[in-house]
Formats: C-alpha cells, sequence, structure tokens
C-alpha cells in the first residue's frame, strides 16, 4: 500500500480548474464572482486573484466599477498583472465594491501573506 501525503490545501490547488468550470456555471453573477473569488484566495496565488477580480470588473463594467469604486480604470485594467494588489485586504475591498463578501480561511490568508512582497521602509 502506497499513501500520498499533501500540504494543507495543495489538494484544492489540484482541482481550482474544476472548481472554476463549476463556479462559471452560476448564472447569479455576484454569487459566481464569490465562488470565483473563493477558489482564487484558496489558491494562495495573488496573480490569480487578481485575474478573477479583472474578469468580474470586466463584468461588471470598468468604467462604472471605477467610479463606484475610486479606482482608476486605468490600474482596474491592469488587476491581471502580478504586483498590481498589493495585499489581500486591497483585494477583498474591491470584492465588496462589486458586491461580495469574501470569507478567507485563516490558513489560506497566511499563506497569501507569506507570498506577497515584504514591506519595506525607507527612513
Amino acid at each position: 500500500m502506497s499513501l500520498t501525503f499533501h500540504m494543507p490545501g495543495e489538494a484544492d490547488v489540484q482541482r481550482a480548474t474544476e472548481r472554476f468550470a463549476e463556479a462559471e456555471k452560476l448564472e447569479d453573477r455576484p454569487a459566481r464572482w464569490a465562488a470565483q473569488a473563493a477558489i482564487a484566495l484558496d489558491t494562495g496565488d495573488m496573480y490569480l486573484v487578481g485575474l478573477v477580480l479583472f474578469k468580474a470588473i470586466q463584468e461588471f463594467g470598468l468604467d462604472a466599477f471605477a467610479e463606484a469604486s475610486g479606482q482608476p480604470p486605468a490600474r482596474l485594467q491592469r488587476l491581471w498583472m502580478p504586483g498590481v494588489l498589493v495585499s489581500v485586504n486591497e483585494a477583498a475591498q474591491l470584492f465588496e465594491a462589486l458586491g461580495v463578501k469574501v470569507v478567507l480561511d485563516r490558513f489560506y490568508a497566511a499563506r497569501l501573506a507569506a507570498s506577497q512582497p515584504a514591506e519595506s521602509s525607507v527612513h
């Protein structure tokens, strides 16, 4: 008998594609965005989180979302690019502006925080 050990969360990463496909079938836009946000956040990949936000904002309407959120449209158009989202909190605020409440498990929150670049302060 052989056993395979996975780190916590690894199984979710392997099934993210299937979970996205299921979430894409949801007709209610905020429900679909919430499901996809949860999947992206569970992966621990800020690039994917930004990509999901970018897609939802495009569907919402870029100009309407820019006006509602106070964010410049040019920045919102680059959310899919690595490094544009600076924190999990910023992502959560943008999702909330879409009407999506995102609940993040402590494990995944720590994983996302660890994947973000360290802030440097110049004195």
